[in-house]
């Protein structure tokens, strides 16, 4: 906590300090889809259980504050799915063809979690016009909402806030007095999703959205 609170600090002190102007430069929406994967731990032998992604909706709104010439903070509400798939090895042996071993490879069992999202993010780009690119970073506060699963077992005991990253890149363009974008972001857990010893689980999302941003007059 210690250290996503000085994460937080550095954002907002970095953006007040390095950008000028109104406190509300543009406000906005996006929404695309999430690929999630989990990794699952077991203590204390280190053990990794392999999982495979899962693809979700993703939607945010957010506002960009304190513009300047180069830098910005932007904050997103987001709601976003996260998740893996498992699927279920086993072997048989056929007694009828010479004690042949048989693999069997089970359906693939889905868990997802829903989440509401805020990440306050520092946002670098040059405010020329035109076709540009920019960069965000900042930390991340989930929610969870809500949890469903495929699995016989589900998770228990999971923690109601996760700490986390956001990374994005993306590019815009004007387009009649708006501006629309792409843009792909990275989220990396720092907390996990359930730290019930000895299973160990943590999200790791790739969100692609598509969005439009109002501007505000100067």
């Amino acid at each position: 906590m210690k250290r996503l609170a000085l994460i937080i600090g550095f954002i907002w002190t970095a953006g007040l300090h390095l950008a000028s102007g109104q406190v509300i430069g543009s406000l906005g929406v996006k929404a695309g889809m999430s690929l999630s994967n989990q990794t699952y731990r077991i203590t204390p032998i280190e053990y990794i259980m392999g999982t495979n992604a899962v693809v979700g909706p993703a939607m945010a709104f957010f506002i960009e504050s304190f513009r300047g010439e180069n830098f910005s903070l932007q904050t997103d509400l987001y709601l976003v799915c996260r998740g893996s798939s498992t699927t279920t090895h086993s072997v048989t042996i056929d007694h009828t063809d010479g004690d042949r071993v048989v693999a069997n490879l089970g359906e693939p069992l889905a868990s997802r979690h829903r989440y509401l999202s805020i990440a306050p993010m520092l946002r670098a780009k040059s405010y020329n016009g035109g076709v540009e690119p920019y960069a965000l970073f900042g930390p991340r506060i989930d929610r969870l909402i809500y949890y469903s699963t495929e699995s016989e077992y589900p998770l228990e005991e999971q923690n109601s806030w996760i700490m986390g990253l956001t990374m994005g890149v993306g590019v815009e363009f004007s387009l009649n007095g708006r501006v629309l974008f792409g843009e792909i972001q990275y989220q990396p857990d720092l907390s996990p999703v359930t730290n019930r010893e000895p299973l160990l689980v943590n999200n790791n999302s790739l969100l692609f959205t598509l969005g439009i941003r109002w501007m505000k007059a100067p």
